[in-house]
């Protein structure tokens, strides 16, 4: 494996665009947020597994295109869009 290979195997090639209030199952390292706003419960959103509000996101200003990182397992938006990315 040469450089390129290295460094292109970081980048992540599988996404979602969450673009509803459905939740959505999987393996995610990170969300890149558009105006995304988060359910205000521990059911809507989990990290690792468990159960986490990320409703205090909501009024934080959070910028257009910021990312999270993390490792959802679970993700619902209230509203705007978000990219998760698969890893």
């Amino acid at each position: 494996m040469d450089i390129r290979d290295k460094a292109n195997s970081s980048v992540p090639i599988e996404f979602d665009i969450i673009a509803d209030t459905n939740a959505h199952e999987n393996r995610y390292y990170g969300i890149k947020l558009y105006g995304a706003t988060f359910p205000d419960d521990t059911t809507g959103c989990e990290v690792a597994g468990t159960g986490k509000n990320l409703s205090g996101l909501n009024s934080a200003g959070v910028p257009y295109g910021d990312i999270i990182y993390g490792v959802f397992t679970k993700i619902t938006l209230t509203g705007g869009v978000a990219i998760a990315f698969k890893g």
